[in-house]
């Protein structure tokens, strides 16, 4: 189910730049991301201050027992 998901985002994607659209950097939405979806795919170039956020707010890890995806 996954690979069919992925492949129809990636068909959906491909689409919209054959089209003239360009979403050639368009972030991934982070609630409807499929696992596996890399961190730059939906934050762009914040990942790295993203994660030094988290590390001041949570230093002890303590959102990650949570599951949701890692900074």
């Amino acid at each position: 189910m996954a690979f069919a998901l992925r492949n129809i985002s990636d068909t959906i994607r491909d689409v919209a730049l054959a089209d003239g659209q360009n979403v050639s950097y368009a972030a991934k939405y982070p609630n409807y991301a499929l696992f596996g979806t890399r961190l730059e795919d939906m934050y762009g170039g914040n990942v790295e201050r993203l994660h030094n956020v988290r590390a001041a707010m949570d230093p002890e890890d303590v959102m990650s027992l949570a599951g949701g995806w890692k900074f």
